[in-house]
């Protein structure tokens, strides 16, 4: 019997991302949910899946920790291999514009999106090719 994918959702808050870690669930994929805060909010969206008889699992990340991300992904591949990833972190840093953005914002911006993402790719890609 095929093991179960995974989609494996890096900012599942209300919206887009857990909107899109339902559907994924619904088509038979165990659903990953990610964000950096709000464990009620995640745990009750993880509840919500597994009550319609989906596979959920709910992960606090801060994804500019060192290692939290790559570590992430080994706990979520010993649930199920990820075949899927959404990368959906939103900066947090508000609409501000060039003159008002200080250095840290930005760099703090780009640790989440830009840094982030090569992060998953550089762990991620090579068990995807391998599989």
């Amino acid at each position: 019997m095929a093991k179960r994918k995974t989609c494996l959702v890096i900012g599942a808050g209300a919206g887009i991302g857990g909107t899109v870690g339902k559907k994924f669930a619904q088509e038979g994929y165990h659903a990953a949910l990610c964000r950096r805060s709000d464990i009620g909010g995640l745990n009750g969206m993880v509840e919500g899946l597994k009550d319609l008889g989906l596979s959920a699992s709910g992960h606090l990340l801060n994804a500019v920790d060192e290692g939290a991300l790559e570590t992430l992904i080994d706990d979520v591949e010993a649930i199920a291999p990820i075949d899927t990833v959404v990368y959906n972190l939103g900066a947090q840093i508000g609409n501000r514009s060039l003159e008002d953005t200080p250095l840290k914002t930005f760099e703090l911006g780009w640790r989440m999106a830009c840094f982030g993402l090569f992060r998953v790719a550089k762990v991620l890609g090579p068990l995807m090719v391998k599989r």
